[in-house]
């Protein structure tokens, strides 16, 4: 199973992300199921240089999560939250700060 987030779907279910992908392409294609999370869903994807294409054929879900990529970014649409990643270390250091943040942020 693979999960990843991109920038757009459009309402046939294909999606498109850019920027830094990564191995988002791979790892949905090499998946036997994928779930695709996107910032929006769009009537049609406009074409952007560079971008990945992901066909709907290769993708079981889409499901629109805007801001999904938080604290990290989705290029060109949220930015990336520094000051969360800073915490981060303290807080992942501490079995009594880190449940209260998963209180606080997850669940």
């Amino acid at each position: 199973m693979a999960i990843v987030h991109a920038q757009e779907a459009d309402r046939r279910g294909n999606v498109q992300l850019w920027g830094i992908p990564g191995v988002q392409k791979e790892a949905v294609l090499a998946a036997k199921r994928s779930l695709v999370t996107v910032e929006r869903i769009v009537d049609e994807l406009e074409p952007r240089p560079g971008a990945v294409f992901l066909p709907s054929w290769v993708i079981d879900a889409v499901a629109e999560a805007p801001n999904g990529a938080y604290p990290s970014y989705a290029h060109g649409l949220t930015d990336r939250d520094n000051d969360f990643y800073k915490r981060w270390d303290t807080v992942s250091r501490d079995r009594d700060e880190f449940k209260a943040y998963m209180e606080e942020h997850v669940l």
